[in-house]
């Protein structure tokens, strides 16, 4: 299996800052194949929530650089869901630690996914969203909010958000990568105005890394073209079957 990977962020075009983080990492080896990607959301009603996105993604490119020369022959599979399950549980003790000393108003979302050659394990906290690409735009991952009311509206709230307490629930599910799966990551920004037709006729022929990344672009330059007045993130992870002589 080969793995081809795109990733972009961006405020989009009414949001004054971007409170979003995405990062992406690939390693392949011979037939190993190591892959971890992280989409964080800060909160917006929070005023300085991209430092917590920047706090978890930082630390989940920390971890990767950390452990990608270790997998598979020191780190197994089992080892690294652990490892980085640890770590996330870390980074959200650091930012609930910051925004208690420092800046009550941060906090963020985040989704995960690890891929461990022909495995893959996802991490989530919030209502960023994996999504599965396979005749049809899939979710992966639920939405963790709540309604309540607000100045006499009813609206949706985040009830899980990384630096929310000391204690982080995490959702998790593993499973195994089918042959040319496609896995679309993103902030709720992208989501909102994106189609499977969409996603179908920019992925459907993705044969390199460098395709992976110009369709997260067009990906992204759709739904702002369709007014998305929220920032944005796509993260795009291709696996393809590699037929042995």
């Amino acid at each position: 299996m080969e793995v081809y990977a795109g990733c972009v962020t961006d405020r989009g075009n009414y949001r004054e800052k971007n409170q979003d983080r995405a990062v992406c990492h690939v390693r392949q080896n011979g037939h190993s194949v190591l892959a971890a990607a992280c989409v964080c959301d800060g909160i917006g009603s929070f005023a300085h929530s991209e430092t917590a996105a920047e706090m978890v993604t930082k630390g989940i490119t920390r971890w990767f650089e950390g452990v990608k020369d270790l997998f598979p022959e020191v780190m197994d599979a089992d080892m690294l869901r652990e490892d980085l399950e640890m770590t996330i549980r870390e980074l959200n003790e650091l930012v609930y630690a910051y925004r208690n000393e420092q800046d009550p108003q941060m906090g963020c979302t985040m989704s995960v996914m690890l891929l461990t050659n022909a495995d893959y394990q996802l991490f989530h906290v919030g209502d960023s969203r994996i999504c599965r690409v396979n005749g049809g735009l899939w979710p992966m991952t639920r939405d963790e909010v709540s309604m309540a009311e607000v100045n006499g509206r009813v609206k949706p709230l985040l009830a899980n958000f990384i630096g929310k307490s000391d204690t982080l629930w995490v959702n998790k599910l593993s499973g195994t990568v089918e042959e040319n799966d496609r896995f679309l990551l993103g902030s709720d920004g992208l989501f909102k105005k994106l189609t499977y037709e969409d996603v179908e006729e920019e992925t459907g022929k993705i044969r390199s890394g460098r395709q992976a990344q110009k369709a997260c672009e067009r990906l992204l330059k759709r739904v702002m073209d369709r007014g998305e007045k929220d920032n944005i993130s796509c993260i795009l992870i291709c696996a393809q079957s590699v037929t042995e002589d």
